[in-house]
């Protein structure tokens, strides 16, 4: 039994019996003493686990949760020098509860270390049990224990992980090497598939995908390749073209989305009073220009170059949204919304 499985064993054991003595550890991992006395060792030292023993009850357990355990040693520790007490303090003794961000970062990171860790092809997976306690030891606020705190907790993704092809792992090796590979990639726009050269400068992820923004030597431009349709991969001898990461950022992230195209355009949207409280909520581009109107309506301006998603992403909100400008993009949202419109009212007369 390969050693992070014991660990899990011994914590399922502690959480579920509360007290666990030396014996019973030992018979239900079947291992020989030295064996059981290394892993609560490491749990304790390398993974913060509070695993202390009780002579009185004859067995091992969970500690209390630290701010318990801060209110018992505030007496013990009055005669402490100022200076002691500083060093040994945490910032996180001060707060009550987590801001929305660390509390989602955290419930976030928790969760998919959890996913890597029960994937036991992954070379990782001995690295990420003891970060993933770490974290866990940060779910410390509130006056429950860790582990029951992470059960109240609950990050909603939608999203059902997507798992790249091998020509991913290509891509990264030559990342971080810094050469150029050569690739077939498949273009959903033509429906063809084209053979060409790029230097990869940024690996990015994207709604449950990951991308590769790269210079493309066959067209001379800076381009963004979904990795997924890339079809072969090969890593060159030849140099990447060296580019400023920040000159990357500039061209690329300039519009709504992963798409990009040559000009860059602002969509003026005007959203009705009743999803004005809504769309303010809502983070479409960091440069961005919203206007609250008087009659309680809202103006938000979205800097675009390519259309692809931000028609989609205008049609979310229906009836309550207008695009007043540009008027391609106006026309563009007209055009499709007409065709949702007359797929749905075909089969409305069909039934009627």
């Amino acid at each position: 039994m390969k050693s992070n499985m014991r660990r899990l064993i011994i914590d399922k054991l502690l959480t579920q019996k509360g007290y666990v003595s030396f014996e019973q550890i030992k018979s239900v991992l079947k291992v020989s003493e030295p064996t059981v006395k290394r892993d609560i060792r490491y749990m304790r030292e390398e993974l913060g686990a509070p695993i202390q023993y009780s002579h009185a009850k004859n067995g091992y357990y969970y500690a209390a949760p630290a701010a318990e355990g801060k209110a018992k040693r505030g007496a013990r520790g009055a005669d402490r020098r100022p200076q002691e007490k500083d060093e040994a303090a945490s910032p996180l003794m001060h707060k009550q509860w987590y801001s929305s961000e660390e509390l989602y970062v955290l419930a976030s990171a928790y969760d998919l270390l959890g996913a890597l860790e029960g994937d036991q092809s992954s070379a990782l997976v001995e690295e990420i049990t003891p970060l993933r306690s770490r974290v866990l030891g940060l779910f410390s606020l509130g006056g429950s224990s860790p582990r029951e705190l992470v059960r109240h907790v609950r990050v909603v993704n939608g999203r059902v992980p997507f798992k790249e092809p091998q020509t991913f792992e290509t891509i990264g090796c030559a990342l971080s090497e810094r050469r150029r590979v050569r690739i077939r990639y498949y273009s959903w726009r033509t429906d063809e598939s084209t053979e060409r050269e790029i230097s990869p400068l940024r690996l990015v992820h994207y709604r449950n995908r990951w991308y590769v923004d790269a210079f493309c030597h066959l067209t001379g431009q800076l381009k963004t390749f979904q990795i997924e349709n890339i079809e072969s991969a090969e890593i060159l001898s030849t140099a990447v073209k060296r580019m400023a990461l920040d000159g990357v950022a500039t061209e690329l992230d300039a519009g709504y989305g992963i798409f990009h195209g040559k000009e860059l355009q602002i969509a003026r949207l005007h959203f009705d009073e009743a999803s004005a409280r809504y769309v303010l909520r809502e983070a479409w581009h960091p440069r961005q220009r919203v206007q609250k109107l008087n009659d309680g309506s809202l103006m938000l301006s979205v800097p675009y170059s390519d259309p692809t998603e931000i028609v989609g992403a205008i049609l979310r909100w229906g009836s309550r949204v207008e695009v007043l400008e540009p008027q391609e993009l106006r026309d563009q949202v007209g055009r499709e919304a007409e065709r949702i419109a007359a797929l749905y009212s075909g089969r409305t007369d069909a039934g009627s």
